[in-house]
């Protein structure tokens, strides 16, 4: 594994003869750390989480712009619509293999890790708060690049406008979904005012302590679906992991 500075990229990058290249950078890290290279292997934990960062990035600035398109030709109810369709099946495996508030804390904050977010947690006496500044997906999206936002309000939008479309993923994920199948949420999303703010989770301990005015705000009763909720979404045919973002 060979990582040279490149002046026309301006960044370091891979530098082998091609018949090395395909080799994972992991693989490399490995090798060094046996050879008792040190140096050598924290450079490449470095470039490898570079190599991640870089495709993870890429992955969720394309979903925005799928999301805005289908926005724009069918309209937001369908963002709604895909998202319930996707996150169905996941949360119902979710909440069979991890129904306690600090096993999903423990698997949500997996996740803030895999985004190469910035996410700090502390403990109150209630609650666990989790502050990202930013999410390693949302919020990056939205501090780097132009992001198609809700016009309407909606009990997926939290029930204000403005709400950058691709966020919303988290009210259904971890608010809707949750309180329609067992009656309260995983999480409570506090979505950043501006984009330069930080976004904040918050798990409550005992689900009786969760504020109403989180289930107000989804349109939600807790301990049950809303009068009348939306029909669920049939999930699509292949099952997929649980731990699928």
């Amino acid at each position: 594994m060979k990582i040279e500075h490149s002046q026309k990229l301006g960044r370091s990058i891979r530098s082998e003869a091609p018949s090395e290249l395909g080799t994972p950078t992991w693989d490399g890290v490995k090798a060094a750390i046996r050879e008792g290279r040190p140096d050598d292997a924290l450079a490449g934990i470095d470039y490898a989480c570079f190599e991640a960062k870089a495709m993870h990035d890429s992955a969720v600035s394309l979903v925005n712009d799928a999301l805005t398109r289908l926005a724009e030709v069918a309209g937001e109810q369908q963002v709604y619509e895909l998202f319930r369709r996707r996150y169905e099946p996941l949360m119902r495996g979710w909440l069979e293999a991890t129904p306690g508030v600090e096993e999903s804390l423990e698997r949500t904050m997996e996740f803030q890790r895999g985004h190469f977010g910035s996410t700090a947690l502390t403990e109150e006496a209630d609650r666990y708060v989790v502050t990202c500044d930013p999410c390693g997906s949302g919020g990056r999206l939205r501090r780097t690049k132009t992001v198609a936002r809700a016009k309407e309000r909606h009990d997926w939008t939290w029930n204000r406008d403005d709400v950058p479309l691709y966020c919303t993923h988290c009210t259904v994920m971890w608010e809707i979904l949750p309180t329609d199948l067992r009656g309260y949420p995983v999480r409570i999303n506090l979505p950043p005012e501006k984009d330069s703010d930080p976004c904040v989770h918050l798990y409550y301990k005992d689900p009786a302590a969760i504020p109403q005015e989180y289930f107000d705000r989804i349109g939600r009763v807790r301990g049950g679906a809303a009068a009348a909720p939306p029909q669920p979404v049939p999930a699509p045919g292949n099952k997929s992991s649980p731990d699928e973002r």
